[in-house]
């Protein structure tokens, strides 16, 4: 099973949302950072090939009722230039 990775692409920080992207399967979402790190696994799961697998440890806390993050390790630079507003 495969997961998401989020990118940032646009930032609304007055309402402490920001809006996501899949750099693998271009899904978007419009959630919080923290909300993007705490995903059950069905929402999690990515069906692009290039996506990363879920961790099996990861995969293991799911089914006890845990999270994947699904926050890309370079989620702030990977557009470079974009997702940045006066307040972040």
């Amino acid at each position: 099973m495969k997961k998401h990775q989020f990118v940032k692409t646009d930032c609304d920080c007055t309402r402490r949302a920001t809006r996501f992207v899949c750099k693998h399967c271009g899904t978007y979402d419009y959630k919080s950072p923290k909300e993007i790190r705490k995903m059950s696994l069905v929402q999690a799961e990515c069906s692009h090939p290039d996506a990363p697998d879920i961790p099996p440890a990861e995969k293991f806390k799911c089914h006890m009722g845990g999270t994947v993050d699904c926050l890309a390790p370079d989620y702030e630079t990977y557009m470079k230039g974009s997702g940045q507003c006066s307040n972040c």
